[in-house]
């Protein structure tokens, strides 16, 4: 009789146990499914890329083509500064932090032009667009569109005209200019009744300095221009 009670509470004693094994196993396993997802999951702040500072941007493309452009970000806004017609009308845009993706809206034609942002620091960014086309980013100053300085295609078409008149150029000439794809401007003189090409100029937009026909170097911003 006593041999068939101690069997019976050995049996409710290990019943006991193992329900307590299997509680205390579940606790475990949902409190490890739990730090495992908080770490499969971590905050949006910890992958935030910082935004492109505000200022004057320089775009280099792969193809070499380069362009400059102004960012403000109080109005989420950015400018296109053309060589030709100056500086451009304010097209909007939305930059996303968690996944660095700046939504641009193009004003001049209405299109969408996305740029995701893969390295960004104070000097320099990298950016791919939706082509996955790399676009190198330079920052030059924290100037805005009222203080920045730089010479249209019309003002360096001019100084060219004036330095070459002063270098004993005659006015028999007809002056052309065009933007090449590294981002400098190019002017071109050529005789009036011939066309033959007398000379040019290949010039920095900002600071007006370049290189002439026969690799000579030449500053322009010394002449001043008369619109």
């Amino acid at each position: 009789m006593k041999a068939e009670i101690r069997k019976i509470i050995a049996m409710i004693l290990l019943v006991v146990f193992c329900a307590t094994a299997a509680i205390t196993g579940i606790a475990v396993s949902a409190a490890s499914h739990t730090n495992a997802a908080s770490t499969a999951t971590p905050d949006k702040a910890d992958n935030a890329k910082p935004a492109l500072k505000d200022g004057v941007w320089q775009a280099v493309y792969e193809d070499g083509k380069q362009e400059l452009f102004f960012l403000n970000s109080e109005e989420s806004s950015f400018s296109l500064i053309d060589p030709e017609y100056g500086i451009g009308v304010p097209s909007r845009y939305e930059y996303d932090s968690s996944t660095g993706i700046y939504k641009m809206q193009i004003a001049y034609d209405g299109n969408e032009e996305r740029w995701r942002v893969i390295d960004n620091s104070d000097s320099a960014a990298t950016v791919s667009n939706a082509q996955g086309d790399l676009i190198t980013l330079y920052y030059l100053s924290n100037d805005t569109s009222d203080s920045f300085k730089y010479f249209t295609l019309y003002e360096l078409c001019e100084m060219a005209k004036a330095d070459y008149k002063a270098n004993g150029g005659n006015d028999n000439v007809v002056f052309s200019g065009k933007m090449i794809a590294d981002g400098s401007l190019f002017a071109k003189i050529t005789g009036e009744k011939d066309g033959k090409t007398v000379a040019t100029y290949t010039v920095d937009m900002i600071s007006a300095t370049g290189t002439d026909g026969d690799n000579n170097r030449v500053d322009l911003s010394g002449y001043s221009v008369k619109q």
